[in-house]
């Protein structure tokens, strides 16, 4: 009978095991974890992992640490009120939050040790919060690749760095709050987001990659963003793709002699598409190398640089204001073919210099080195300035091709509406400068375009007319230059400026000079009646 009863009881226990009905747990410090392994199987998913390969385990969280040495997926549920998930295998480890909360006080909340690949996948709300060392310097650390996805919401909170990897780190989609004393999110060789929303409070960057030698690329396919940082708002010490999305990026909230722009590339800036409103100390958009926009809506409000390129900046389509900053956008080469331009500047509106600078606030403003190798081309777009400083500077040349350019320049004659050292070639498009009379610079006399300088005896204000072209200046005025494909040689126009007018005809493809005007002719312009 004895003998009928333990094959019972042996029978029952096989088919418990065999229908993962028997727990077991892993023994970690003074704490229990409770594993269960699953009969059920995982699939691919958004990874693109087949996890049906793998073993499931069903993961309720103790007290204290839990240590993962083997592959597989792993459903995490509970509360680990002091404790690390710790994994250390060299194959892949899924680990499926199920809205946990998972507090550490002596390291990181997560911490993948080594792993072939990384996957924490978001199923409802979850938290972790973490106080950890300069090493382990992450709520989630990561020493190789880590994937983030999911349909589930993650908040964080870290003394240090929120999530971050030592390799690639990428994040598929999900909900992100993260607040921390370091950095927001952070991969050394990349950082790569497809979507997502992120809620990002950071006493140093908010989004960055660190790899200075190779790779270090950041790519943003899409998401929404809202990022307020002490420093830099994203960073990469490569090149930075953002191909669309919507961002709120707020950097340099407290004192520092650290960078603290919106966004900032060593080598490239590229901005294909997206909505941004961005508020800066320094640069709002800032590379070392190139900046490239090719698409999208910006208001940029900046303490310094609206948009800066050490080497240059291109802007082919989209909508750029820039409320605020002291140059509006400058680079050593400048290229507008496209789109809707508003720059107001409280120094050069856009400003063509000589390579890279301090480009910060720390040493003073930016300023270039004079060089005339430097140019700004203008083939496109519709574009305004507003300068207290020279409205367009090149300490090259300029050429301008296309476009509908307005300029606000400055009211006190220590700089011009326009401002260059080599030559201004225009040859199509239109171009109005009005400003102090001081610095005022005519096009160069190579241009192909009929151009007219008036430069009138005192300031004045009110609107200007000339032909079938007519401006709103928002400033006073003493210079009035007008460039543009309608007006014609030896025909006679009446220029309004104000309650002024005057009865004037081109002999000259460029006419007029800085100087006074008085009766009669004046550097291809004939002056016929006066003033009334």
């Amino acid at each position: 009978m004895k003998r009928k009863y333990v094959i019972i009881i042996i029978s029952v226990v096989c088919l418990l095991i065999v229908g993962g009905l028997i727990s077991y747990t892993i023994l970690s410090g003074n704490s229990t974890s409770l594993f269960t392994e699953s009969s059920s199987k995982a699939s691919k998913d958004e990874s693109g992992v087949d996890w049906s390969k793998y073993q499931v385990y069903n993961v309720d969280l103790g007290s204290d640490n839990v240590d993962i040495t083997k592959a597989g997926v792993y459903n995490l549920k509970g509360t680990l009120k002091n404790g690390t998930i710790k994994v250390s295998t060299n194959d892949n480890v899924k680990l499926v939050l199920n809205g946990v909360t998972i507090t550490s006080n002596n390291g990181p909340a997560i911490n993948i040790v080594k792993a072939k690949n990384t996957y924490i996948e978001l199923v409802g709300e979850s938290k972790i919060n973490a106080k950890t060392s300069d090493s382990l310097d992450a709520a989630i650390f990561s020493k190789d690749d880590l994937y983030l996805y999911g349909s589930g919401s993650l908040e964080v909170s870290s003394n240090k760095d929120g999530i971050s990897s030592k390799d690639d780190l990428y994040i598929l989609s999900g909900i992100y709050t993260i607040n921390s004393d370091n950095d927001g999110i952070k991969g050394k060789d990349s950082v790569s987001i497809t979507k997502g929303t992120f809620t990002i409070t950071s006493g140093q960057d908010g989004i960055k990659t660190t790899n200075e030698e190779k790779k270090g690329e950041i790519l943003i396919e899409n998401g929404t963003y809202k990022i307020t940082s002490s420093l830099d708002g994203i960073t990469a010490s490569s090149s930075l793709t953002i191909n669309d999305g919507k961002f709120t990026i707020v950097s340099g909230t407290k004192t520092s002699d650290e960078s603290q722009k919106g966004l900032k590339a060593v080598k490239e800036v590229v901005l294909n598409k997206g909505t941004y409103s961005i508020s800066s100390i320094d640069d709002a958009i800032h590379s070392n190398g190139n900046v490239i926009i090719n698409n999208g809506n910006y208001s940029i409000s900046s303490n310094d640089d609206g948009i800066h390129a050490d080497s240059s900046v291109t802007i082919k389509d989209g909508e750029v204001k820039i409320t605020k900053s002291y140059e509006g956008i400058e680079g050593y080469k400048i290229n507008l073919e496209g789109g809707k331009i508003t720059v107001n500047a409280s120094d050069d509106g856009v400003n063509v210099g000589g390579g890279n600078d301090s480009s910060g606030m720390q040493g003073g403003r930016d300023k270039f080195d004079q060089d005339n190798g430097g140019t700004l081309t203008i083939s496109g777009g519709e574009i305004y300035v507003n300068a207290d400083g020279d409205g367009l500077d090149s300490n090259g040349s300029i050429k301008m091709s296309g476009g509908v350019v307005h300029v606000d320049g400055p009211t006190n004659n220590g700089n011009g509406a326009l401002d260059y050292n080599g030559t201004f070639d225009i040859t199509g498009g239109e171009l109005i400068a009005v400003g102090s009379s001081g610095m005022m610079q005519n096009v160069s006399s190579s241009s192909t375009q009929n151009t007219i300088l008036v430069t009138l005896n005192s300031s004045m204000s009110g609107d200007i007319s000339i032909g079938d072209i007519s401006y709103s200046p928002k400033k006073q005025y003493q210079s009035v230059l007008i460039s543009s494909s309608s007006l014609e040689l030896n025909h006679e126009y009446t220029l309004k400026t104000g309650s002024s007018s005057q009865n004037i005809t081109l002999t000259s493809t460029v006419a007029g000079s800085g100087s006074q005007m008085g009766a009669g002719m004046n550097n291809g312009m004939m002056n016929r009646g006066g003033r009334r």
